[in-house]
């Protein structure tokens, strides 16, 4: 009696594992019958989403930054460049590399003469306020303007080798230009040829397009300076 129990219930282990393993098999062949839709191929029909910015020549300002330490309550020192030095002028106002638009000091001296152990010229800074001796700030100076230029973010920029592209929107498709760069920093780049005033850049959505592809804007607008 007890034996054929045992082989009852090894009977029904079997019987439900061979169940079970049909219907694995009709669940896999169903899922393969489905039509499989990437987001990749929803955006090849219905366009890629993207932000799309008109560029407009505009002037833009330059800022040198450099690191100054407190001598003694608002005033200290730092070094500069020779060419930071021949563009800066005394009294000038010394922003917060922040926010351009807080003046936190004014320059209070340049040195004409070279400091043999720093490799640049000395300069002494004004601070609004006190701060405590020693301490170390960053500071922003503002150097020149650029006039009438373009003006992209690092971003933007598709970087191959030792070119630059960028890539444009036009009539609601990807195009992809090549870029020549007049001057370019940790913030963004100045374009000197491949892009005019009015034309539509694409500022973010750009990875895996490819030339022709359609677009589907969700953002527009101007560049950031007009925002």
């Amino acid at each position: 009696m007890k034996n054929f129990k045992r082989e009852t219930v090894y009977l029904i282990i079997i019987i439900v594992s061979l169940a079970s393993v049909v219907i694995r098999i009709h669940a896999v062949k169903a899922a393969r019958g489905k039509e499989i839709v990437s987001f990749y191929e929803e955006w090849k029909k219905a366009g890629k989403p993207v932000e799309v910015r008109v560029t407009k020549a505009e002037d833009i300002p330059v800022y040198a930054q450099f690191t100054v330490r407190i001598i003694d309550g608002r005033l200290a020192r730092g070094f500069v460049t020779g060419e930071v030095k021949n563009a800066l002028q005394e009294g000038q106002e010394i922003y917060d590399p922040a926010d351009k638009s807080v003046v936190c000091a004014r320059l209070k001296s340049i040195g004409a003469e070279l400091d043999m152990d720093a490799g640049m010229f000395p300069v002494e800074i004004e601070f609004n306020k006190p701060r405590d001796p020693g301490s170390a700030f960053v500071v922003s100076a503002h150097t020149t303007t650029l006039h009438n230029v373009l003006a992209v973010p690092n971003e933007v920029l598709d970087i191959a080798g030792d070119e630059y592209f960028i890539w444009k929107d036009e009539d609601g498709f990807a195009k992809k230009h090549k870029v020549v760069i007049k001057l370019r920093n940790g913030y963004g780049a100045i374009i000197s040829e491949g892009l005019r005033s009015g034309d539509k850049v694409i500022f973010s959505g750009q990875s895996m397009i490819e030339d022709n592809d359609r677009l589907r804007v969700i953002s527009a607008g101007k560049t950031n300076k007009e925002e």
